[in-house]
């Protein structure tokens, strides 16, 4: 059998697609575009995710006539909206959910609906499907956190965290392999063994154990899972990329309170100034949530002057998404749509002002660049501080090649991007 995976959604979706084709491929099957089955891992964690991937599915539909393709369909929309999809989805062979990652290949000739509770399910090893030196590397599934309007404990179920053991087994493998940019992910990875007497500062004590060339960067960290310890161990390790990725959702305590993120803003104010004391060239990244149910003209104000403060390196804001199922859905004072919009458009012209003059300071610096392809005449790629495919890029002038990791001169800044001498 010959297939392809159209995955849809986060890294951890892509993740779970390269175990996917690693299993397959280990059964004798190839990952081709010329292919007689095509797999779509979806995303569902809200609406216009779950829009996407139906509209992929019913696109593969359309390319199939014709021809005696199998359409096969995993990942969170299965999980989310269980065996109704096979109703809705008529066009569809298979359909398989996250626990039976782990003996997919026995199902894939199969029809019908396949899903049930279970565990952290993929099996090393993978079949790595970003191009080097990035990967990413997930130690956890599912989350304990329960906000008020999110849908993914729901999916994902709650907390799981895979051995430290195992982890450090698939980055040693990662490194052998040649990737040198490694991206630590999980739904929150500061709850990283908090079942089982682990902590994410003890894990990356001992995954750094291992010697050699390489980057640890890590992806989706709680706010109130940074501590002292973390920071401190953030801030003295050179391996470890100072990139602090930390979605606080709001800075007003009557919206984080409704939100159920179990902190507050003067928490954040006192986290903030520790990192940035601690670590003075810490990159901060976060994301905000506008237009939650009750959220006032005030409160939201108050929350462009803290991001106009506290001034993040990087932010991504959302609009409010009303999604069955979820607390907040039952809310009271749910905005309209335009309203969202505008509040949307507000705070991402704020952040691109303050992005683009935070940009303009490292002009003359000397930084480490990841040379990724090409892009009109100028080979492009990343700074070591900006992360796959969600900030910004660079434009590199000079002799390089894809998949090195260089130390370039800024030259010039845009908004979000910067050009570089190699």
């Amino acid at each position: 059998m010959r297939f392809k995976i159209i995955s849809l959604g986060c890294p951890k979706n892509l993740v779970e697609s390269e175990y996917i084709a690693a299993s397959l491929e280990k059964r004798g099957n190839e990952l081709s575009e010329q292919c007689d089955t095509v797999i779509i891992n979806t995303c569902a964690f809200i609406a216009d995710a779950a829009k996407e991937s139906v509209e992929t599915i019913l696109e593969e539909t359309i390319n199939r006539e014709g021809a005696k393709k199998r359409l096969i369909v995993t990942g969170c929309l299965v999980e989310r909206y269980g065996e109704k999809l096979r109703e809705l989805l008529p066009e569809v062979d298979l359909f398989v959910g996250r626990n039976f990652y782990d003996t997919i290949e026995t199902l894939i000739d199969k029809n019908g609906f396949f899903q049930r509770e279970g565990k952290f399910s993929e099996s090393f090893p993978r079949k790595v499907l970003t191009a080097k030196p990035t990967a990413y590397l997930k130690i956890q599934e599912g989350c304990d956190n329960r906000c008020s309007y999110c849908t993914v404990p729901d999916i994902r179920g709650g907390l799981r965290s895979r051995s430290m053991e195992s982890i450090r087994e698939e980055l040693e493998w990662l490194l052998s392999e040649g990737f040198k940019e490694i991206n630590i992910i999980g739904q929150d990875i500061t709850s990283y063994g908090k079942h089982d007497g682990l902590n994410l500062r003890g894990l990356l004590s001992y995954l750094l154990t291992l010697k050699g060339d390489y980057f640890l960067r890590l992806l989706y960290m709680h706010p109130n899972g940074i501590n002292k310890d973390l920071i401190d161990l953030i801030g003295g390790e050179d391996r470890i990329i100072k990139y602090m990725d930390i979605p606080i959702q709001h800075s007003e305590d009557n919206i984080l309170g409704l939100m159920g993120r179990g902190y507050n803003k003067q928490y954040l104010e006192r986290l903030f100034r520790d990192i940035r004391e601690n670590i003075p060239d810490a990159v901060l990244r976060t994301t905000v949530i506008v237009g939650f149910p009750g959220e006032t003209e005030d409160e939201f104000s108050n929350l462009c002057e803290f991001i106009k403060i506290w001034e993040f390196d990087m932010l991504g804001a959302f609009m409010y998404s009303k999604e069955e199922g979820t607390k907040a859905s039952k809310f009271k004072g749910h905005l309209r749509k335009g309203v969202k919009q505008e509040r949307h458009n507000t705070i991402m012209a704020i952040q691109k002002d303050i992005s683009k003059e935070k940009l303009k300071n490292l002009i003359g610096k000397n930084m480490q660049v990841i040379v990724e392809g090409k892009e009109g005449g100028y080979m492009a790629g990343r700074l070591l501080t900006q992360a796959p495919d969600i900030d910004g890029m660079v434009f590199i002038k000079g002799m390089c090649n894809i998949g090195e990791i260089r130390k370039g001169k800024i030259v010039k800044t845009l908004d979000y991007d910067v050009i570089v001498e190699v």
